[in-house]
């Protein structure tokens, strides 16, 4: 008798503990309230945030688009409007004794609402990879919807070609027909409305044909810079 009601006090003191260990580990009601009114207030204020940025994305894409509308903006480029092959020495030695050549070049500016500044002109005249002539400018502006020529008088003295160079000259003077590259850069820069200031490398690379010995005139062409 006594070992069995030691055995239901044991097993009821087990029970007690138990049933004290749950409530140790029970989450008091009023703190998961509070947790369940925070949850609905943090995805509201995650969807308003998300909701904001977008209208902002929005708005800036419908003003950016506003203003292309408005200005149309088109890149400035360069232009040659004028070639002409006027001397050609050519020493059997592989030496270009003397070349002049005149060349015009414009810088265009087709935009109607804004005006354009070039600046780091850097052009070359070629024969067959080998530099004759370098040709630069300073800063200048272009005004809207005009051109600026650039009149360059190339003169070129003593230049040593290659002997493939060399061929190549002897192959062209025997065909009267003598081939000169014009390639190189210069920065555009404009801008569209109050904005933004677009800037842009603008490349030219042409080959022009002349008719020499002869009148010194090149074979029709079409060159122009282009923009990336």
């Amino acid at each position: 008798m006594d070992r069995e009601a030691g055995g239901e006090v044991e097993a009821a003191a087990h029970g007690h503990e138990h049933h004290d260990g749950y409530r140790k580990h029970r989450v008091p009601r009023t703190i998961r309230e509070r947790e369940r009114r925070k949850s609905p207030g943090l995805v509201w204020a995650l969807v308003i945030l998300c909701t904001l940025l977008a209208v902002g994305v929005i708005v800036a894409g419908a003003t950016v688009f506003a203003v292309y509308l408005i200005y149309k903006p088109k890149m400035p480029y360069l232009l040659v409007t004028d070639a002409r092959l006027e001397r050609l020495d050519y020493g059997q030695s592989g030496t270009i004794l003397d070349l002049q050549v005149a060349l015009t070049i414009q810088a265009e500016n087709t935009n109607s609402k804004a005006d354009a500044t070039f600046s780091g002109v850097n052009l070359a005249v070629g024969f067959h990879g080998a530099d004759v002539a370098l040709l630069r400018a300073g800063t200048f502006a272009v005004a809207r919807r005009s051109a600026v020529p650039l009149r360059y008088q190339i003169t070129s003295v003593g230049r040593q070609l290659s002997p493939d160079g060399m061929q190549y000259m002897n192959g062209a003077l025997g065909a009267r027909v003598v081939p000169l590259d014009l390639f190189g850069k210069a920065r555009t820069t404009w801008k569209v409305g109050i904005f933004a200031s677009l800037q842009f490398w603008t490349r030219i690379s042409c080959r022009f044909l002349f008719n020499y010995p002869g009148n010194g005139t090149a074979m029709p062409y079409d060159c122009r810079s282009k923009s990336p």
